[in-house]
Protein backbone atom coordinates (compact mmCIF):
# COMPACT_ATOMS: atom_id res chain seq x y z
CA UNK A 1 0.00 0.00 0.00
CA UNK A 2 1.36 3.43 -0.92
CA UNK A 3 2.41 5.68 1.95
CA UNK A 4 0.02 8.56 2.55
CA UNK A 5 1.55 12.01 2.00
CA UNK A 6 2.65 14.11 4.95
CA UNK A 7 0.04 16.51 6.29
CA UNK A 8 1.30 20.08 6.09
CA UNK A 9 -0.15 23.42 7.08
CA UNK A 10 1.41 26.45 8.80
CA UNK A 11 1.34 25.92 12.56
CA UNK A 12 1.22 22.12 12.41
CA UNK A 13 3.15 20.54 15.29
CA UNK A 14 4.85 17.17 14.86
CA UNK A 15 6.62 14.63 17.00
CA UNK A 16 9.59 13.71 14.82
CA UNK A 17 11.95 10.80 15.41
CA UNK A 18 15.05 9.82 13.48
CA UNK A 19 16.80 6.59 14.43
CA UNK A 20 20.25 5.18 13.81
CA UNK A 21 20.87 2.64 11.09
CA UNK A 22 21.55 -0.81 12.49
CA UNK A 23 23.60 -1.00 15.67
CA UNK A 24 25.67 2.13 15.11
CA UNK A 25 25.39 5.31 17.13
CA UNK A 26 24.38 8.75 15.87
CA UNK A 27 26.52 10.48 18.49
CA UNK A 28 29.84 9.35 19.95
CA UNK A 29 31.00 12.41 21.91
CA UNK A 30 30.16 16.01 22.81
CA UNK A 31 31.37 17.33 19.46
CA UNK A 32 28.76 15.26 17.61
CA UNK A 33 25.94 16.39 19.90
CA UNK A 34 27.01 20.01 19.65
CA UNK A 35 27.13 19.86 15.87
CA UNK A 36 23.57 18.56 15.66
CA UNK A 37 22.36 21.36 17.94
CA UNK A 38 24.11 23.89 15.70
CA UNK A 39 22.38 22.43 12.66
CA UNK A 40 19.03 22.64 14.45
CA UNK A 41 19.67 26.33 15.12
CA UNK A 42 20.67 26.98 11.51
CA UNK A 43 17.52 25.20 10.31
CA UNK A 44 15.30 27.40 12.48
CA UNK A 45 17.00 30.52 11.15
CA UNK A 46 16.76 29.37 7.53
CA UNK A 47 13.27 27.85 7.35
CA UNK A 48 11.38 29.76 10.03
CA UNK A 49 9.97 26.78 11.94
CA UNK A 50 9.88 26.44 15.73
CA UNK A 51 11.37 23.72 17.91
CA UNK A 52 9.41 23.25 21.14
CA UNK A 53 11.54 20.44 22.56
CA UNK A 54 14.38 18.09 21.67
CA UNK A 55 16.31 15.16 23.03
CA UNK A 56 19.44 13.71 21.46
CA UNK A 57 20.03 10.09 22.39
CA UNK A 58 22.97 7.93 21.30
CA UNK A 59 20.81 6.12 18.74
CA UNK A 60 17.84 8.46 18.22
CA UNK A 61 16.91 12.11 17.66
CA UNK A 62 13.47 13.25 18.84
CA UNK A 63 12.06 16.69 18.14
CA UNK A 64 8.82 18.61 18.61
CA UNK A 65 8.60 20.89 15.57
CA UNK A 66 6.00 23.47 14.54
CA UNK A 67 6.31 24.28 10.84
CA UNK A 68 5.53 27.47 8.98
CA UNK A 69 5.43 27.60 5.17
CA UNK A 70 8.37 25.25 4.56
CA UNK A 71 7.26 21.57 4.70
CA UNK A 72 8.71 19.26 7.32
CA UNK A 73 10.18 17.04 4.60
CA UNK A 74 12.54 19.77 3.44
CA UNK A 75 13.55 20.63 7.01
CA UNK A 76 14.39 17.04 7.88
CA UNK A 77 16.06 16.28 4.56
CA UNK A 78 18.43 19.18 5.13
CA UNK A 79 19.13 18.21 8.74
CA UNK A 80 19.73 14.53 8.01
CA UNK A 81 21.87 15.18 4.95
CA UNK A 82 24.11 17.79 6.58
CA UNK A 83 24.64 15.86 9.79
CA UNK A 84 25.38 12.60 7.98
CA UNK A 85 28.00 14.35 5.85
CA UNK A 86 29.57 15.89 8.98
CA UNK A 87 29.55 12.59 10.90
CA UNK A 88 30.96 10.48 8.08
CA UNK A 89 33.71 13.00 7.32
CA UNK A 90 34.68 13.32 10.98
CA UNK A 91 34.66 9.59 11.70
CA UNK A 92 36.10 8.46 8.35
CA UNK A 93 33.19 6.26 7.36
CA UNK A 94 30.64 5.90 4.58
CA UNK A 95 27.05 4.80 4.15
CA UNK A 96 23.74 5.45 5.83
CA UNK A 97 23.73 6.90 9.32
CA UNK A 98 19.96 6.91 9.79
CA UNK A 99 17.45 4.09 9.52
CA UNK A 100 15.44 5.04 6.47
CA UNK A 101 12.93 7.87 6.53
CA UNK A 102 12.23 9.92 9.63
CA UNK A 103 8.93 9.28 11.41
CA UNK A 104 6.53 12.17 12.06
CA UNK A 105 3.18 12.25 13.85
CA UNK A 106 1.02 15.37 13.74
CA UNK A 107 -0.21 16.09 17.29
CA UNK A 108 -3.05 18.05 18.82
CA UNK A 109 -1.06 20.48 21.02
CA UNK A 110 -3.97 21.16 23.36
CA UNK A 111 -4.14 17.51 24.36
CA UNK A 112 -0.63 16.20 23.87
CA UNK A 113 2.07 18.89 23.70
CA UNK A 114 2.85 19.06 27.41
CA UNK A 115 2.90 15.29 27.84
CA UNK A 116 5.00 14.86 24.71
CA UNK A 117 7.63 17.33 25.93
CA UNK A 118 7.75 15.47 29.25
CA UNK A 119 8.17 12.18 27.40
CA UNK A 120 11.16 13.58 25.49
CA UNK A 121 12.81 14.95 28.62
CA UNK A 122 12.39 11.65 30.46
CA UNK A 123 13.58 9.49 27.56
CA UNK A 124 17.27 9.46 28.67
CA UNK A 125 16.23 8.24 32.13
CA UNK A 126 14.09 5.30 31.06
CA UNK A 127 15.62 1.98 32.16
CA UNK A 128 18.41 3.73 34.10
CA UNK A 129 18.90 4.42 37.83
CA UNK A 130 19.13 8.17 37.18
CA UNK A 131 16.10 10.10 38.47
CA UNK A 132 16.91 13.71 37.58
CA UNK A 133 16.33 14.84 33.96
CA UNK A 134 18.34 17.99 34.76
CA UNK A 135 21.52 15.91 34.71
CA UNK A 136 21.17 14.95 31.05
CA UNK A 137 22.90 17.67 28.97
CA UNK A 138 21.46 16.86 25.52
CA UNK A 139 17.79 17.63 25.94
CA UNK A 140 15.82 20.86 26.18
CA UNK A 141 14.92 20.24 29.84
CA UNK A 142 17.73 22.35 31.27
CA UNK A 143 16.73 25.24 29.02
CA UNK A 144 13.11 24.97 30.20
CA UNK A 145 14.33 25.12 33.79
CA UNK A 146 16.56 28.16 33.12
CA UNK A 147 19.80 26.25 33.73
CA UNK A 148 21.08 27.18 30.27
CA UNK A 149 20.04 29.38 27.36
CA UNK A 150 18.95 27.99 24.01
CA UNK A 151 17.80 31.09 22.17
CA UNK A 152 16.26 29.21 19.23
CA UNK A 153 14.06 27.02 21.48
CA UNK A 154 10.38 28.07 21.66
CA UNK A 155 9.01 27.61 25.20
CA UNK A 156 5.96 29.88 25.36
CA UNK A 157 3.40 27.34 24.15
CA UNK A 158 4.42 24.79 26.77
CA UNK A 159 4.44 27.32 29.63
CA UNK A 160 0.99 28.51 28.54
CA UNK A 161 -0.33 25.27 30.06
CA UNK A 162 0.59 26.57 33.56
CA UNK A 163 -1.24 29.32 35.38
CA UNK A 164 1.92 30.65 37.03
CA UNK A 165 4.63 32.67 35.31
CA UNK A 166 8.30 33.29 35.99
CA UNK A 167 10.15 31.11 38.49
CA UNK A 168 6.92 29.47 39.68
CA UNK A 169 6.20 28.23 36.17
CA UNK A 170 9.73 26.79 35.93
CA UNK A 171 9.24 24.96 39.22
CA UNK A 172 5.84 23.65 38.18
CA UNK A 173 7.25 22.40 34.89
CA UNK A 174 10.19 20.63 36.53
CA UNK A 175 7.83 19.00 39.04
CA UNK A 176 5.47 17.94 36.27
CA UNK A 177 8.29 16.25 34.38
CA UNK A 178 9.54 14.47 37.49
CA UNK A 179 6.04 13.18 38.21
CA UNK A 180 6.24 11.33 34.92
CA UNK A 181 8.93 9.04 36.33
CA UNK A 182 6.51 7.65 38.88
CA UNK A 183 3.67 7.43 36.37
CA UNK A 184 5.65 5.46 33.81
CA UNK A 185 5.23 5.69 30.06
CA UNK A 186 2.11 7.52 28.92
CA UNK A 187 0.70 7.85 25.42
CA UNK A 188 2.48 6.18 22.51
CA UNK A 189 3.78 9.24 20.67
CA UNK A 190 5.15 7.15 17.81
CA UNK A 191 1.73 6.39 16.38
CA UNK A 192 -1.39 8.32 15.44
CA UNK A 193 -5.02 7.67 16.23
CA UNK A 194 -7.61 5.32 14.80
CA UNK A 195 -9.14 7.98 12.54
CA UNK A 196 -5.85 8.70 10.76
CA UNK A 197 -2.52 7.05 11.64
CA UNK A 198 -0.70 10.30 10.79
CA UNK A 199 -2.53 12.29 13.49
CA UNK A 200 -2.50 11.96 17.28
CA UNK A 201 -5.74 13.67 18.30
CA UNK A 202 -9.46 13.07 18.43
CA UNK A 203 -11.64 12.76 15.34
CA UNK A 204 -12.55 16.45 15.24
CA UNK A 205 -8.90 17.52 15.37
CA UNK A 206 -7.93 15.01 12.70
CA UNK A 207 -10.70 16.19 10.39
CA UNK A 208 -9.68 19.82 10.91
CA UNK A 209 -6.03 19.00 10.22
CA UNK A 210 -6.93 17.21 6.99
CA UNK A 211 -8.97 20.22 5.87
CA UNK A 212 -6.15 22.66 6.68
CA UNK A 213 -3.62 20.45 4.90
CA UNK A 214 -5.72 20.49 1.71
CA UNK A 215 -6.08 24.27 1.89
CA UNK A 216 -2.35 24.76 2.44
CA UNK A 217 -1.23 22.30 -0.22
CA UNK A 218 1.80 23.91 -1.91
CA UNK A 219 1.65 24.84 -5.56
CA UNK A 220 3.05 22.00 -7.60
CA UNK A 221 6.40 22.55 -9.27
CA UNK A 222 6.15 22.50 -13.06
CA UNK A 223 8.21 19.53 -14.34
CA UNK A 224 9.03 21.48 -17.50
CA UNK A 225 10.64 24.15 -15.35
CA UNK A 226 12.79 21.53 -13.63
CA UNK A 227 13.89 19.98 -16.93
CA UNK A 228 14.67 23.39 -18.43
CA UNK A 229 16.66 24.40 -15.35
CA UNK A 230 18.89 21.32 -15.48
CA UNK A 231 19.38 21.57 -19.25
CA UNK A 232 20.46 25.20 -18.90
CA UNK A 233 22.81 24.49 -16.00
CA UNK A 234 24.51 21.59 -17.80
CA UNK A 235 24.35 23.31 -21.21
CA UNK A 236 22.57 20.39 -22.84
CA UNK A 237 19.58 19.86 -25.10
CA UNK A 238 16.94 17.34 -24.13
CA UNK A 239 17.95 15.21 -27.11
CA UNK A 240 21.49 15.06 -25.75
CA UNK A 241 20.21 14.23 -22.29
CA UNK A 242 18.16 11.33 -23.68
CA UNK A 243 20.82 10.05 -26.08
CA UNK A 244 22.08 6.51 -25.69
CA UNK A 245 25.53 5.96 -24.25
CA UNK A 246 27.35 6.58 -21.00
CA UNK A 247 28.54 10.14 -21.40
CA UNK A 248 29.54 11.16 -17.88
CA UNK A 249 28.32 14.74 -18.21
CA UNK A 250 24.90 13.62 -19.40
CA UNK A 251 24.71 10.90 -16.75
CA UNK A 252 25.33 13.43 -14.00
CA UNK A 253 22.71 15.78 -15.47
CA UNK A 254 20.14 12.96 -15.47
CA UNK A 255 21.01 12.17 -11.85
CA UNK A 256 20.54 15.82 -10.82
CA UNK A 257 17.25 15.95 -12.70
CA UNK A 258 16.02 12.76 -11.04
CA UNK A 259 17.05 14.03 -7.60
CA UNK A 260 15.13 17.27 -8.14
CA UNK A 261 12.09 15.38 -9.39
CA UNK A 262 12.07 13.20 -6.27
CA UNK A 263 12.54 16.17 -3.94
CA UNK A 264 9.84 18.33 -5.50
CA UNK A 265 7.48 15.49 -6.43
CA UNK A 266 6.95 17.09 -9.83
CA UNK A 267 7.51 13.87 -11.81
CA UNK A 268 7.83 10.19 -10.96
CA UNK A 269 10.97 8.31 -11.92
CA UNK A 270 8.79 6.13 -14.13
CA UNK A 271 7.63 9.17 -16.10
CA UNK A 272 11.14 10.59 -16.24
CA UNK A 273 12.53 7.26 -17.40
CA UNK A 274 9.99 7.07 -20.23
CA UNK A 275 10.88 10.59 -21.27
CA UNK A 276 14.63 9.95 -21.29
CA UNK A 277 14.58 6.35 -22.48
CA UNK A 278 15.97 4.98 -19.23
CA UNK A 279 14.59 2.35 -16.86
CA UNK A 280 13.66 3.28 -13.31
CA UNK A 281 16.36 1.14 -11.70
CA UNK A 282 19.10 2.87 -13.71
CA UNK A 283 17.81 6.32 -12.78
CA UNK A 284 17.43 5.34 -9.13
CA UNK A 285 20.98 3.97 -9.00
CA UNK A 286 22.36 7.12 -10.63
CA UNK A 287 20.56 9.34 -8.12
CA UNK A 288 21.84 7.28 -5.22
CA UNK A 289 25.43 7.44 -6.51
CA UNK A 290 25.12 11.21 -6.83
CA UNK A 291 23.75 11.55 -3.29
CA UNK A 292 26.59 9.42 -1.89
CA UNK A 293 29.16 11.44 -3.82
CA UNK A 294 27.62 14.65 -2.52
CA UNK A 295 28.37 13.56 1.04
CA UNK A 296 32.07 13.93 0.24
CA UNK A 297 31.93 16.76 -2.29
CA UNK A 298 30.50 20.10 -1.04
CA UNK A 299 30.54 21.35 -4.63
CA UNK A 300 27.85 18.86 -5.61
CA UNK A 301 25.73 19.92 -2.64
CA UNK A 302 26.09 23.59 -3.54
CA UNK A 303 25.14 22.91 -7.15
CA UNK A 304 22.05 20.96 -6.12
CA UNK A 305 20.94 23.60 -3.61
CA UNK A 306 21.39 26.41 -6.15
CA UNK A 307 19.18 24.53 -8.59
CA UNK A 308 16.59 23.77 -5.93
CA UNK A 309 16.38 27.42 -4.83
CA UNK A 310 15.51 28.49 -8.38
CA UNK A 311 12.33 26.42 -8.41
Amino acid sequence: MARKPRLHFPGAIYHVSLRANGAQQIFTDAADYTRLLLLLQEGVEKFGHQIHAYVLLPREIRLVIAVDEVPLARIMQQLGFRYTRWFNDRHQQQGHLFQGRYKAILIDPELYLLALVRDLHLAPLRNTPERDPMRYPWSSHRAYCAREKVLWLTQTLVFAHFEETGIRALMRFHAYVNEGLAEGAGADFYRGGDYDPRVLGDKDYARGALKLARQARPVAVDPEQVVALVLKDFELSEAELAAAGKNRHCSQARAFLGWLCLETGCMTLTALGERLGRDVSSLSSAIRRLQLAAKKDPGLVDRYQKLYKQL
